[in-house]
């Protein structure tokens, strides 16, 4: 009788030892990894910015930042920070030559631009940004924005616009594995 009463016993616990786990794995697999990476969300404050839109692989924003330099210049523009990239399309669903991207830079809020340029004299910022510093080749970026949208989403936000990128490092003197930026998308809070 006692050993009836063990495999009774031990048959129980098995049952409870699976089902137990089993809703673990369950709450485990629902709840998303918080991706390594750090980050912070912060207000891209309202700025006079010039800039040139551009349609295309990528890899013309270097050109484009250089035309955007050129620009300034000739003009006689003395620009107010680091040159940014908007990136309005994923690379891997859109083909490289109808990538739509801008590059910018802060200008005096006084800063003038012939209507036939192709440089615009805007406004810009006013919107959230979930950024996190990236150090390392600019075409190797992509995997840090997956991570921060994940990190964003464990945060209570979601993607709503573009991507941004601040080039802190120059190219032109700086090995690319050194190269730094600061790599943002822009995010607003979930609804409740």
């Amino acid at each position: 009788m006692p050993k009836k009463m063990v495999v009774v016993a031990l048959a129980a616990l098995l049952v409870v030892a699976f089902f137990g786990c089993g809703e673990k794995k369950q709450a485990k697999a629902e709840k998303p990894a918080v991706p390594e990476i750090q980050a912070t969300v912060e207000t891209l404050n309202s700025a006079v910015v010039a800039s040139l839109a551009k349609t295309g692989p990528y890899a013309g924003v270097g050109q484009a930042i250089n035309e955007l330099f050129v620009w300034l210049k000739q003009n006689k523009i003395q620009p107010m920070g680091p040159p940014f990239g908007v990136y309005f399309d994923n690379p891997k669903e859109v083909k490289p030559e109808s990538t739509r991207y801008e590059v910018c830079i802060r200008v005096p809020d006084s800063t003038k631009a012939k209507p036939e340029s192709e440089i615009k004299i805007k406004p810009f910022g006013g919107m959230q940004v979930a950024s996190t510093m990236y150090i390392g080749p600019y075409d190797k970026v992509g995997p840090t924005y997956g991570k921060l949208a994940r990190w964003a989403v464990t945060e209570g936000y979601e993607v709503t616009g573009p991507s941004i990128e601040f080039y802190i490092s120059d190219p032109g003197t700086t090995p690319a594995e050194s190269l730094r930026s600061v790599t943002g998308i822009v995010v607003k809070p979930k609804p409740e």
